[in-house]
């Protein structure tokens, strides 16, 4: 039994052998051009399964399939013709990783690549980028497959396959993948007109990721290959407020910036006052976001925290004060309301009437007590300026205002001693308030 095996693994590999003698004429018409001659033998002989014993079946139907690709006659095959053409091409690299045949048929991944280039920029005109994404990642694989064999292209890469990846890449969000097709031109050092963005890619994406030694890298390369360009003369903290595509992402990339760095007062106080303008300055009608507590948790940490790094900074100190002057506002409007039904009742208002008043008031008298202390030290501050500018005066009388007001409000329910230094304090600030009009 074991011999009978044997002997017609003999016979198969034989005639095998033989049959691979098929292939030299397809072979001579291809070599001389006359294609029609070598579909009509390629016709003929594929009708064989022996034809694809060998590795030299797939790269000559590659090759056939490539030519179809590209004919206009055949348009309306071209995708499907293209595609067998490529798993042909792809086979024949499987069957013989040496593509010793190769020289022979070197225009088949030669018009399989004209073939994918063309159609890919069909597909950009058409708007179609995620089609013309995928083929043009075909391209750089042949591309860089005829550079090495150095068919009909110069390297050290094709720069515009390459460049059309990176950038369909980029355009389908594909971010990782674009910055393997940028790096591939940056390192290279490719530059003109067009080849801006691959830098500014690679210096945002690279920020976004929080990477300092990439970032410096490819922004100092930027530089010095367009030295005009603005661009690359933004921090990592400036891509980290004007790169963000949504309120989320800006959070994100500045607490990455601020996890890396916590003793940097800017991106501290830039996270604060992102998440400032979300809860404080909010357009009409705007819900605030589910998660408000845990986001004004995050600012007053990053504000206390700018406040320590540099005290002679008043943004952090007024930021405050203003956070807590809009919450003791809201406060206030639920004061009123609470002691409007008490009024509104008389005599027969309830003990729980007046104890929702008096809660309510206790809670606007905390907030408000917050702000005034930010508000006096800021105060203090800015009165041993000795020339204040338009915008300090204006800052300097609002916050008197404040405190004048806050002084009059506590010093009404307060006795003896407290009562008088209220009073005191009071006429401190409407006075200095009045002075500034």
């Amino acid at each position: 039994m074991k011999k009978k095996i044997t002997l017609f693994a003999s016979i198969l590999l034989a005639g095998s052998a033989v049959y691979a003698q098929k292939y030299d004429p397809i072979k001579g018409a291809l070599l001389t051009n006359n294609i029609t001659e070598a579909r009509k033998l390629y016709d003929k002989e594929s009708a064989n399964e022996k034809f694809f014993s060998k590795p030299e079946g797939y790269i000559i139907k590659s090759y056939i399939l490539a030519v179809d690709a590209l004919d206009s006659a055949k348009a309306g095959d071209a995708e499907k013709n293209r595609e067998a053409g490529l798993e042909a091409f792809n086979k024949y690299k499987e069957l013989d990783p040496s593509m010793k045949d190769l020289d022979a048929y070197k225009n088949a991944p030669y018009q399989l690549y004209a073939s994918y280039f063309n159609s890919g920029v069909a597909d950009i005109n058409a708007k179609n980028y995620e089609g013309a994404y995928a083929k043009f990642k075909n391209v750089v694989d042949l591309s860089d497959l005829l550079i090495a064999k150095k068919i009909n292209l110069p390297g050290p890469i094709d720069t515009n396959a390459v460049y059309y990846a990176g950038v369909l890449a980029e355009t389908n969000k594909h971010m990782d993948e674009a910055v393997k097709y940028n790096t591939r031109l940056a390192d290279l050092k490719i530059t003109g007109p067009n080849y801006e963005q691959v830098y500014q890619s690679l210096v945002r994406y690279y920020a976004g990721k929080n990477d300092d030694a990439n970032f410096e890298k490819y922004r100092k390369l930027g530089k010095e290959l367009y030295p005009q360009s603005e661009f690359f003369t933004y921090n990592k903290l400036d891509f980290a407020i004007g790169g963000s595509s949504s309120f989320e992402e800006k959070i994100a990339n500045l607490e990455k910036i601020t996890a890396a760095t916590p003793d940097d007062y800017k991106a501290n106080l830039a996270l604060a006052e992102a998440i400032y303008q979300k809860l404080d300055q909010a357009k009409e009608g705007e819900e605030k976001p589910a998660n408000a507590a845990e986001l004004e948790t995050k600012m007053l940490n990053a504000l206390k925290k700018a406040e320590s790094l540099n005290p002679g900074e008043m943004q952090p100190v007024l930021l405050q004060g203003d956070h807590f002057m809009i919450k003791a506002s809201a406060k206030e409007e639920e004061m009123r309301n609470a002691e409007k039904e008490v009024d509104n009742k008389g005599a027969k208002a309830t003990a729980a009437d007046k104890q929702k008043f008096a809660d309510a008031k206790k809670a606007y008298v905390a907030e408000y007590a917050l702000a005034a202390e930010k508000f006096e030290k800021a105060a203090d501050a800015l009165g041993k300026v000795q020339q204040l500018d338009n915008q300090q005066k204006r800052q300097y009388r609002v916050i008197a205002g404040y405190l004048a007001q806050y002084y009059f409000f506590i010093g009404q329910d307060a006795t003896g001693a407290n009562k008088a230094k209220y009073n005191a304090l009071e006429k401190k600030y409407d006075t200095l308030y009045k002075s500034m009009k």
